[in-house]
């Protein structure tokens, strides 16, 4: 089973909270976070040693790190340079516990050899905000993620209608032995953020401030969903709960 930091994928379902450098660690901490993914084209300010600070006082709040330098195609705020987003992931990759690259992305193969000898989790992403490719390029892409020494592969593509929904959803449950992160987007994919753990997603993005993805939920929100509906989700959450009363 494979784990980001201390945090094991697989038996119940596992929420990366998505922040920026705008939330304080006090309000992320009520969220009750499994996972954070930093995401540093959102950040109002880029230069190493800024990023290098967020990142630092986000180590504070004692969960796994994903570090994610989003190219504009594929999502993000800002159109860094590769120059910058290769300095940002080589200088803070001791800092945090996994990286995420996109497939496309002309540092793939530079970013995986710097995550993985420094043993960190590798989620090698593809991101469509149109539309559900047909299960042949599905195929290909994770195919391809897979071969460039990805840990875990995202595969994030919008729902124009319910068979993308469900054609996606197909898609994970064949290939869930695949440590496999799926994402159906947009206002007829969100039901997703919700049940794709239960049939082999390894981890559903929410926000805290404001959604950065075509139909995120509130963290607060899709975390009381999941105790509602996966009952060893529901047993962890009080298990947490009673340790840190106990403490």
């Amino acid at each position: 089973m494979i784990k980001i930091g201390k945090t094991e994928l697989g038996k119940i379902p596992r929420i990366a909270a998505v922040v920026t450098d705008r939330e304080n660690n006090k309000l992320i901490r009520s969220f009750l976070v499994d996972i954070l993914e930093i995401r540093v084209d959102q950040f109002r300010k880029t230069n190493p040693s800024y990023v290098k600070n967020v990142i630092k006082t986000r180590k504070k709040i004692g969960v796994p790190l994903i570090l994610t330098v989003r190219s504009k195609e594929e999502g993000g705020e800002k159109d860094l340079s590769n120059q910058l987003k290769l300095s940002i992931f080589k200088e803070n990759i001791s800092l945090v516990d996994a990286v995420d690259i996109e497939l496309k992305s002309p540092l793939l193969s530079e970013v995986v050899k710097t995550a993985r000898k420094n043993k960190k989790i590798v989620i090698v992403s593809w991101h469509n905000f149109k539309m559900t490719p047909n299960d042949k390029i599905l195929k290909d892409i994770l195919y391809k993620a897979r071969r460039s020494g990805a840990h875990l592969i995202k595969i994030a593509a919008k729902a124009n209608k319910e068979e993308d929904l469900n054609r996606l959803m197909r898609f994970t449950i064949e290939n869930k032995s695949r440590n496999i992160i799926t994402v159906s987007l947009g206002e007829i994919g969100s039901i997703s953020r919700l049940s794709f753990p239960g049939i082999g997603s390894l981890i559903t993005y929410a926000y805290i401030n404001k959604p950065l993805g075509l139909g995120q939920r509130r963290l607060d929100e899709l975390r009381e969903h999941l105790r509602v509906y996966y009952p060893k989700y529901k047993r962890s959450l009080i298990l947490h709960n009673n340790k840190v009363a106990y403490h």
